[in-house]
């Protein structure tokens, strides 16, 4: 728990989102429609988008939110649950209004 604590305070730190302002858009749109297979691929196609440094940090995170997960059954951590933690950390809006709550949701989605 600390430490998936103190990664996410790291990343809520950080200037932008490692899943960028730029491509916030194109990420939360396939999360609106579709079958779950369709949405990773396309969303993992704006993965290659990313600057290089965010998509290795992007990297390093899933890999150890799926460590996290591996172990739900004790931590209860499921994918859907690391999904409403970590989705508005590593993607946000760059500002906040009605329509970026109105995404929340589906930013729990993509990084699900």
């Amino acid at each position: 728990k600390t430490i998936t604590s103190t990664v996410k305070q790291y990343l809520r730190s950080l200037p932008e989102p490692l899943m960028t302002y730029e491509l916030h858009g194109e990420f939360i749109t396939p999360a609106k429609s579709g079958s779950p297979e369709s949405r990773v691929k396309v969303i993992h196609s704006f993965v290659h988008k990313l600057p290089e440094k965010n998509k290795e940090m992007l990297d390093i995170v899933v890999k150890h939110l799926a460590n996290v997960s591996d172990h739900a059954k004790k931590n209860l951590m499921t994918v859907a649950n690391l999904g409403v933690v970590f989705g508005p950390t590593l993607m946000r809006p760059q500002e906040e209004t009605v329509a970026g709550l109105m995404d929340l949701k589906f930013q729990n989605i993509v990084v699900e």
